[in-house]
């Protein structure tokens, strides 16, 4: 019986494999010939590989080479990175949604040598608390800038302004407000409009620990609809000793690299419903000559079928954008509720923020959120202090 069934299985793949010459049961003896079963498989096979699978073919990425420490260094790192390139979902298509982001991201939720909160706010009935904090168990002195988008013909306007913190010491302050601490003889200026603010460590010894040494948050908020946004500040890391001279490469080599794209998963626009904020500001900066930077910026948005929508846009200094004005974030042009949105900037890399804004609860009432970023891939920067 069991002789049987295995000839009629034999038959039957005889049959399947249709167009081969070579019997694959024995008449005779009744029996299976196995030989001439994987002959004719291997002959359907090679057939088949005619019309192979489509496979991305993975693109080599450049080798970073460092001659060396810059001049100021007093000593080498102990420890050395390496910067493999991050995959995204899908294959190679040569799309902004998908591929590979060489570099690394810089790491968040660390004591930082440069943080920059990219959405601070003084109008009208909004207002920003702006905190920073002293990890670290010395004494340091932080450079700052607030800089904003005056429109034309005036660029971008820059505020500076340098605080001293003690060992440990939280400062905190209204942006309208500015403060003044006579123990440290620091001030903070008084800040009007919408922009961001940059804070770089100016450490008194060349060693990591002065560096890193600096955290930050921020909380904007309504007095009047009551709504709050609170988000951390953007951290870069210092990765060699070495003084402060101003100019701060974001290059994965003396400092953490800016992100090459910025991920996140938002809500679309609905009809007659309220409407999201996407804050950008570039991280290539010139703030000793004041010189302002202009980026344009590279959309791709996934909607929840997978279908890839493409746009772009343009600022300098700082830009704040509603969802209304850009229509390929509507549900009536993606068709779906939510959207990955990926972000890339090509004259300079991007820090960035969405502001969700939807109607929930018994009420229906408005809500509001921060929205942080996923950080992919390194791409260099230059941050100039004066």
């Amino acid at each position: 019986m069991r002789r049987s069934r295995k000839t009629l299985c034999a038959a039957l793949l005889a049959v399947f494999l249709t167009g081969v010459a070579t019997p694959v049961v024995a008449q005779e003896s009744n029996g299976v010939d196995w030989a001439a079963v994987l002959r004719a498989l291997g002959i359907a096979l090679d057939s088949w590989r005619l019309s192979p699978f489509p496979r991305s073919t993975p693109t080599p990425q450049p080798t970073a080479t460092h001659t060396g420490p810059p001049a100021t260094a007093t000593r080498t790192p102990t420890a050395t990175r390496t910067a493999p390139p991050t995959a995204t979902p899908g294959s190679n298509l040569g799309q902004l949604a998908f591929g590979e982001a060489p570099g690394l991201a810089p790491a968040q939720r660390l004591a930082s040598a440069l943080i920059v909160f990219p959405y601070v706010v003084s109008q009208g009935n909004r207002d920003t608390r702006i905190q920073l904090l002293n990890l670290s168990d010395r004494d340091i002195r932080v450079n700052c800038f607030y800089v904003r988008d005056a429109g034309e013909p005036f660029g971008c306007l820059e505020i500076g302004f340098v605080v001293g913190l003690t060992p440990q010491q939280p400062l905190s302050w209204m942006a309208s407000d500015g403060a003044n601490n006579p123990l440290t003889f620091s001030a903070v200026p008084p800040f009007s409009g919408v922009g961001e603010l940059k804070c770089a460590v100016m450490p008194d010894i060349p060693d990591l620990v002065a560096h890193n040494a600096l955290q930050g948050r921020a909380v904007v908020f309504d007095s009047l609809a009551g709504d709050t946004v609170g988000y951390g500040a953007v951290g870069f890391q210092r990765l060699i000793p070495g003084a402060f001279a101003g100019a701060v490469s974001l290059d994965g080599f003396t400092y953490e690299e800016c992100p090459e794209r910025l991920h996140f998963q938002v809500l679309t626009r609905q009809s007659g419903g309220p409407s999201s904020t996407l804050v950008l500001t570039p991280c290539e900066q010139d703030l000793l000559t004041q010189t302002p930077t202009t980026t344009v910026v590279q959309m791709q948005i996934v909607n929840e079928f997978e279908q890839v929508f493409s746009s772009s846009t343009r600022f300098t200094c700082h830009s704040v954008t509603s969802f209304s004005s850009l229509g390929t974030l509507s549900k009536s042009t993606l068709g779906t509720d939510t959207a990955h949105l990926v972000l890339r900037g090509v004259s300079s890399p991007l820090i960035g923020l969405v502001i969700d804004r939807f109607n929930g609860g018994p009420d229906n009432s408005l809500h509001t959120s921060a929205n942080d970023p996923y950080l992919e891939g390194g791409s260099p920067a230059l941050v100039t202090f004066p």
